[in-house]
């Protein structure tokens, strides 16, 4: 997959000082506080929420 780097990133709001930072960055630019990571088990209902959507359209499509 190609990544278009021109193409801004979405932004978060850090919660220590409430700086804009862009979403693809791990630290704080300002006060240097670091955003957590996803969990294993956080990460595995994000895939697993994404193979639910899927099997709903899959079957939304085979209905009609």
């Amino acid at each position: 997959m190609k990544v278009d780097v021109s193409r801004p990133f979405g932004k978060r709001e850090c919660p220590s000082c409430a700086t804009s930072v862009p979403a693809n960055h791990n630290r704080c630019p300002i006060c240097g506080y670091a955003f957590p990571a996803l969990t294993d088990r956080q990460q595995g209902l994000k895939i697993g929420a994404a193979l639910l959507m899927l099997a709903l359209l899959f079957a939304l499509l085979w209905w009609l």
